[in-house]
């Protein structure tokens, strides 16, 4: 398999993940500030999404 096919994959998944992230911060604070309602499901999947990231940065960061 080529090298570029795969950084293409990995460079469209990170892009993908950003997007729906903050496709679901713009969610949450649409339902804070519209409805005064707090969304736990959505913070709780968002701090995982964040934890994650932050996880897999000082595990690469460690290893390469």
């Amino acid at each position: 398999m080529d090298e570029r096919f795969k950084m293409h994959r990995f460079y469209s998944t990170r892009f993908a993940v950003i997007v729906a992230s903050l496709f679901m911060a713009g969610w949450y604070y649409y339902d804070y500030f519209a409805n005064d309602m707090i969304r736990w499901d959505l913070v709780i999947i968002l701090s995982v999404m964040a934890v994650s990231k932050i996880g897999a940065m000082i595990y690469y960061r460690i290893t390469h």
